[in-house]
């Protein structure tokens, strides 16, 4: 993002909408920080400035800037996906699309959290740790594939080293007697990232809306804390998608 000068008041209205504080005064106006900028929009979309000073940057779409602009602004449509958002709708319609069936378990690690975010660097020291795991098939689909070089390594593409998102998102899925061996993994690899992220467990529930045990049992073994959540939304998977005569 940018603050013109020629039309900036220096009213500081922007200042506090930053969720990463990269706008701050230079010489009685405000100016935002490239290096520390995400390029996620909310001082735009905010509409707060009273002069229209705040606009898009020339290079926002240039890569491999435009990693930015795709992972930390909600509004922005991402080139692999055809969607906004970090993941992929399927995660959230799988009673529709299928993608996790009984007796599989599907993860995702949500990188970064809004206001903090996470670089590139960090992220690796995880792509890495589950790929000397064996964890090195991630859903086709998920934007996440764009930042990776290596699969069997968890190598990511040595140019985006430099950049950062405020939250991306791994997604894959296991059979549950790998789950376990997944969660210490990223235990272990969590205390080398200088950030924060989230770890997602789901899976189809049995009778009377019961998490099946093989799930229940490695997360409790591996001394997670766990939070029932459900995202169900009836028709919205393409169980279809993609399925060339």
């Amino acid at each position: 993002m940018l603050i013109r000068k020629d039309l900036c008041v220096g009213c500081g209205r922007c200042q506090p909408y930053c969720p990463v504080g990269a706008i701050h005064f230079e010489e009685l106006k405000s100016a935002v920080d490239q290096e520390v900028c995400y390029e996620c929009g909310t001082c735009l979309r905010s509409e707060v400035c009273p002069v229209e000073a705040i606009e898009e940057s020339p290079f926002v779409y240039d890569y491999p800037r435009a990693l930015r602009k795709f992972f930390s602004d909600p509004n922005a449509t991402h080139k692999l996906t055809g969607i906004a958002g970090r993941g992929t709708e399927e995660s959230k319609s799988n009673d529709v699309i299928n993608r996790v069936l009984p007796g599989e378990v599907g993860m995702a690690i949500e990188f970064g959290r809004p206001t903090l975010g996470m670089d590139l660097t960090n992220i690796q020291k995880v792509t890495r740790a589950m790929a000397k795991a064996g964890f090195t098939q991630i859903e086709p689909e998920n934007p996440f594939n764009d930042m990776i070089q290596n699969y069997e390594t968890g190598d990511l593409k040595p140019e985006l080293m430099g950049e950062k998102v405020l939250s991306a998102i791994m997604e894959f899925k296991i059979t549950p007697d790998r789950l376990g061996l997944a969660l210490r993994t990223i235990k272990e690899a969590a205390k080398e990232v200088d950030s924060v992220f989230v770890v997602d467990v789901y899976t189809r529930v049995g009778p009377g809306l019961t998490i099946p045990r093989e799930v229940l049992d490695p997360i409790e073994a591996e001394g997670y804390t766990w939070r029932p959540n459900a995202k169900i939304n009836m028709g919205l998977g393409r169980a279809n998608k993609r399925k060339d005569p």
